[in-house]
């Protein structure tokens, strides 16, 4: 009987334990949801003129998700926005999926999911609510400017970070996705990436590639690869990390193409590590001040232990305590 009651109570521990990691994956789906193309949400609201040759909703573009609703004037301005501003600009980096939510109680269920995936969960939304890659934005969009310019930036970045992928795939909230390692190099984005995406940080040899008055240290291929392909990323902000031996005074990062040196950047060195900040990942070589020294060669002065007020006091100790001395010798033998 006490077999019986411990194997039961280690059966339900599993179940415990298990249950919470496979209930989202499993529970998260399109079931019930009806999508548009844009052309279909420009017809719904009676928008025309607009120009789709150079727009494409297959292969790798940022996306953009919709929720609207028919009828909503702050919904067809932003679609208007679509057609004057982002489709003659940027018509062939972007993809739009549109949800109407009046009509299908389902679409409406999809918009709480994905608000709650971003921490913004609430009973009532202003529309339109859009997702541009990993960013959120909902209202009078259409008059904002600050806002405006946010969604064009995401779309010049080429992120193809795709929210409802990450969600059927089983990632429960945006709080990941920024933090990429390999090599013992560390990769930050600003931005969220696609949590599919893996970063490979190759040593190569660069040391052919002169800069005046530094030292060649080393030199690394970062890309950011989704399985076989490398991801294009550019116009982000990425603070690497690569681990360097040799201490100098300055640090310089020189960008690499084509066994040219591009650009140069400033580093910090900090904790055995070298940091910079990019826009783009390429070939970077990394240069020290020439006139430094190795952090191999450097012997460093032990600090003193005492200040100038401590070695006073300490004088006076031992200067008293030898006068006393003296005072008694002198005493005991005359």
């Amino acid at each position: 009987m006490k077999k019986n009651i411990i194997w039961i109570f280690a059966i339900l521990l599993v179940s415990i334990i298990t249950i919470p990691t496979s209930v989202f994956a499993q529970d998260f789906n399109l079931v019930g949801t009806t999508s548009e193309t844009l052309k279909e949400a420009f017809d719904a609201e009676g928008i025309t003129s607009y120009d789709l040759s150079n727009y494409s909703e297959t292969g790798d573009k940022v996306p953009i998700y919709l929720f609207r609703k028919n009828g909503c004037q702050n919904c067809k301005n932003f679609l208007t926005y679509i057609k004057d501003v982002l489709l003659p600009q940027y018509g062939d980096k972007f993809k739009v999926v549109s949800y109407e939510l009046s009509t299908n109680a389902s679409n409406f269920n999809l918009l709480n999911k994905v608000a709650t995936f971003f921490n913004e969960s609430q009973t009532t939304y202003a529309t339109p609510y859009v997702v541009v890659g990993s960013k959120t934005f909902s209202g009078a969009i259409y008059h904002n400017n600050e806002i405006r310019n946010e969604i064009e930036a995401t779309i010049r970045s080429n992120t193809n970070y795709d929210v409802i992928d990450e969600m059927l795939n089983g990632n429960q909230n945006i709080n990941n996705n920024k933090i990429f390692t390999d090599n013992g190099i560390t990769l930050t984005s600003e931005a969220l990436l696609n949590s599919k995406y893996t970063l490979k940080a190759s040593a190569i040899n660069l040391q052919n590639i002169i800069l005046d008055n530094f030292k060649y240290i080393a030199a690394y291929d970062i890309s950011m690869y989704d399985g076989g392909n490398i991801v294009p990323l550019s116009n982000g902000s990425f603070q690497i990390k690569i681990p360097i031996s040799e201490k100098y005074g300055t640090y310089k990062i020189a960008y690499i193409e084509n066994n040219k040196i591009m650009e140069t950047l400033d580093a910090t060195y900090e904790n055995g590590f070298v940091n910079f900040t990019t826009s783009h990942l390429s070939e970077y070589a990394i240069y020290g001040m020439n006139d430094s020294i190795s952090n191999n060669s450097i012997m460093e002065k032990n600090p003193d232990t005492l200040d100038g007020i401590e070695k006073n006091i300490l004088s006076l100790i031992f200067g008293s305590i030898i006068l006393c001395s003296c005072t008694f010798l002198y005493k005991k033998f005359n």
